[in-house]
């Protein structure tokens, strides 16, 4: 799909299996004229979504169903986790970060008097029945205080969208974690080196604590665990936080040269295995929370630095395994695809360089690479890629794990992993 006039930088594959190929997008642009936007398979394509040109080859195979305006580019869209689906009255909710933390409502508008042409969205144009639309249901911000756990700032438990709210001086919020096993839970973090723990359906800032030395920059839930989260941030460390005793952290990883570790991910089948990268690495670094302090493997082929992992799903082997597929982006323009069903070798294999994967395309400068302490990680390299025809901004995996969404420039598009 392609958005006339906007920079696509995020993008989320929705957990509902109902709409398995519903995403929400963010724009990038520097001034107040950025998008939320909630698209999903044309009609055409909703019982054959493996028919030629989807993903964007010969024309649209999405449209919208609703937009709504953000002030400042969101820095992380998610939907809300399949254990929220059904426990809430209202429609599918998501969440957004940047200046402040948003949760908006998706809803159907069958039913509501609002004449379809006032609304964000087609209606019933394209094939749908309805009309459908996407409104914030809260606005949660915090502040740094001087004490670490003082109460963060609410600025309102349910937004009204004809109000406008001027929020200043507050510093951005750089990432957020949906808990999957409490879905009321949301973690968030900051450039002020705080993470804030938010209770969404009371609009409460639970927690907020001194995460990292310099700016917090992704952070995650431990998988199947509603306490335990993990973050990373420009001091370069990965620390783990136990909201059962936040009196001190655990540092897993911290990398050799300083560099500012910028992304993290859980596996979806191996909740101890996780991976992450460096800012302008082309590497990503495969760890064990069970074995800290130096990576396990390294997936390497990329040519330019990254900019975007994701794990796809576990594989088919029985017994003791690896952490599944994996996708990384970078701005090479590709999509590679490693795979970590199997169970990482104890002993590294032979190593070889970190030259471009043999489907890259030609590249200037050799980005810096993150050294590996003691350089005793096993090097994996892809087994699968896909050329955009642009950098890649972000990407996400189907719910199901199959089928592998990736933002580029002013298009969306979706690639089955076959």
């Amino acid at each position: 799909m392609s958005l006339p006039n906007v920079l696509t930088y995020d993008a989320s594959r929705n957990n509902d299996a109902r709409h398995a190929h519903r995403v929400a997008l963010t724009s990038f642009n520097t001034g107040p004229s950025n998008k939320l936007t909630v698209v999903d398979l044309a009609p055409q394509h909703q019982h054959q979504p493996g028919s030629a040109g989807y993903g964007g080859q010969g024309g649209q195979d999405f449209t919208q169903l609703a937009s709504a305006n953000l002030a400042f580019p969101a820095t992380k869209v998610a939907w809300e986790p399949s254990s929220s689906i059904g426990r809430h009255d209202g429609g599918a909710l998501l969440a957004t970060t940047g200046d402040v933390l948003r949760i908006w409502e998706l809803t159907n508008g069958e039913n509501d008097p609002t004449p379809a042409q006032s609304r964000i969205g087609y209606g019933s144009r394209n094939g749908y029945d309805a009309s459908y639309k996407l409104s914030e249901r809260s606005v949660l911000s915090n502040a740094r205080r001087v004490a670490a756990f003082a109460p963060a700032v609410i600025l309102s438990r349910r937004a009204n969208p004809q109000s406008k709210q001027h929020i200043c001086n507050l510093p951005p919020i750089t990432s957020f974690s949906w808990n999957p096993t409490a879905p009321a839970s949301i973690v968030t973090c900051s450039t002020d080196t705080t993470a804030t723990l938010w209770d969404i359906h009371t609009s409460t800032a639970l927690t907020q604590l001194i995460a990292h030395d310099r700016a917090v920059y992704d952070l995650s839930w431990l998988p199947q665990s509603a306490e335990i989260f993990v973050s990373v941030g420009a001091d370069g460390s990965l620390r783990a936080f136990d909201l059962r005793q936040l009196e001190h952290s655990t540092i897993l990883y911290e990398t050799p040269n300083s560099a500012p570790l910028a992304r993290i991910a859980f596996s979806n089948r191996e909740q101890h295995q996780l991976a992450c990268f460096s800012m302008d690495d082309s590497k990503t670094l495969i760890l064990d929370m069970r074995s800290p302090g130096q990576p396990v493997a390294e997936l390497l082929g990329h040519s330019a630095p990254l900019s975007a992992i994701a794990w796809g799903n576990g594989g088919s082997s029985v017994g003791e395994s690896g952490g599944g597929w994996i996708a990384s982006a970078g701005d090479d323009g590709q999509i590679l695809i490693y795979d970590l069903t199997e169970k990482i070798p104890v002993e590294p294999k032979a190593k070889t360089s970190n030259g471009p994967y043999a489907l890259s395309p030609a590249v200037g400068e050799t980005p810096t690479r993150t050294p590996s302490p003691a350089n005793n990680a096993v090097e994996y390299q892809p087994v699968r890629a896909w050329n955009a025809p642009a950098e890649i901004n972000n990407l996400a995996y189907s719910r199901d794990g199959d089928w592998v969404g990736a933002v580029s420039g002013q298009r969306l598009s979706v690639v089955h992993q076959v």
